[in-house]
């Protein structure tokens, strides 16, 4: 994933990608990487619950804003099936 976000990068458009494995983030870092304590194949949380992946989703993109150090990552707040999540669209 890094590799393809740096290429995305050089042509202007920001990034910010997800992962589950921090291992996996240090072999290959993106510009910007937020972490997820998720299951691997759920970076954006259980199947089927909207408001866990829409949190997941626009707590990414305002730490899209947040990571101004190259390859920087920011941990987010949440557990896998121990979080509340509040809708951000509500």
């Amino acid at each position: 994933m890094g590799l393809i976000a740096r290429e995305i990068e050089r042509a202007g458009i920001p990034t910010v990608t997800l992962s589950v494995v921090r291992e996996a983030w240090v072999r290959s870092p993106a510009p910007r990487t937020v972490f997820v304590p998720f299951r691997l194949g759920q970076v954006f949380g259980e199947p089927g619950a909207q408001v866990q992946q829409r949190a997941v989703l626009m707590q990414a993109l305002v730490d899209l804003g947040l990571i101004r150090v190259p390859g920087g990552i920011l941990d987010l707040p949440y557990r896998w099936k121990r979080s509340v999540y509040r809708d951000p669209l509500a």
